[in-house]
């Protein structure tokens, strides 16, 4: 029988939440989802509570009798998670896993950048109460989201068939759908024992840009792609500096994180050794990634 029965969910309304949601749900686990304002609408099933994020008291009682805790907060409220942890301790929670689901940031050479330092600091949190006894964690690495890729302009520009390659378009990096990234937390808690205190990777593909592009050109080779190059250690420097005089914009924060999971070997966004076995995951062949790349083709 599995520890985890019970699991709460943080962030349940954004871009990766529903999907954890739904596979929870379908996992057979009690759900509940810890909201800030309003409840959404959710099916009878799930337990929805309204809680202050701010208040260890507040989260304390929402955790009451929860085995396991699930975040998948945004990138602005990362380091809020720390009071979550620390009333999953509280509450007597056994499992802590956190809102991270990255390519690199688990990479050490990454922890003192913008961005990737809040997740470590997340991360030594849960290793000190971990080794206090107190609780459980799991980091699951999953790579890029696959839609995230196929429909922003990161690797190709489906719209306009224009792609910038990094480097030479030949770096690699692993990707995870965001269903399958679903799967893959409820299947850490469904394994309680093997993914106690550890880092867990799941990746359904390892792509670069230019086998993609070689897709497009195979499925509609009347299509005329725009191609031009950018150094992923010229795109990290900007960044650097621009964060460093205070702008923490959108297109600078994309800027530093293509510059890292997109930079190869150098930080290690492909995995070639994953959990997929264990978490359930099946790779995506070669012609399955040809099929989508096929569709965003066809996409009016």
């Amino acid at each position: 029988m599995s520890e985890i029965s019970t699991v709460a969910i943080a962030g349940a309304s954004g871009t990766l939440g529903p999907h954890v949601l739904k596979a929870l749900v379908d996992a057979g686990f009690q759900v509940t989802v810890l909201t800030r304002g309003k409840p959404g609408t959710y099916d009878s099933s799930i337990k929805v509570l309204e809680v202050d994020y701010t208040s260890l008291k507040s989260l304390t009682a929402a955790l009451k009798g929860i085995d396991a805790v699930v975040s998948t907060v945004g990138g602005e409220a990362i380091e809020s998670q720390i009071i979550l942890i620390d009333a999953a301790v509280a509450a007597g929670v056994k499992r802590f896993i956190p809102s991270e689901f990255g390519s690199v940031s688990t990479n050490p050479k990454l922890e003192g950048f913008p961005l990737y330092s809040s997740m470590a600091k997340i991360r030594k949190h849960l290793q000190q109460k971990a080794a206090a006894g107190e609780l459980t964690w799991t980091v699951l690495v999953c790579g890029a989201f696959l839609d995230f890729l196929l429909n922003t302009p990161i690797l190709l520009n489906f719209a306009n068939h224009s792609v910038t390659l990094m480097d030479e378009g030949d770096n690699r990096i692993s990707t995870t759908s965001l269903p399958k990234v679903g799967t893959a937390i409820a299947a850490i808690l469904k394994n309680f024992d093997a993914t106690k205190d550890k880092i867990v990777h799941t990746s359904e593909a390892i792509l670069t840009q230019n086998q993609l592009l070689e897709f497009a050109k195979e499925i509609n080779s009347e299509i005329k792609w725009e191609v031009s190059k950018v150094q992923s250690s010229v795109l990290l420097t900007e960044s650097l500096e621009q964060f460093g005089v205070g702008d923490h914009s959108m297109p600078v924060i994309m800027k530093l994180l293509k510059a890292t999971a997109l930079a190869g070997d150098t930080y290690g966004g492909a995995y070639d050794v994953t959990d997929n076995k264990l978490l359930g995951i099946k790779e995506l062949t070669a012609e399955e990634l040809k099929k989508l790349v096929a569709e965003k083709l066809t996409e009016k």
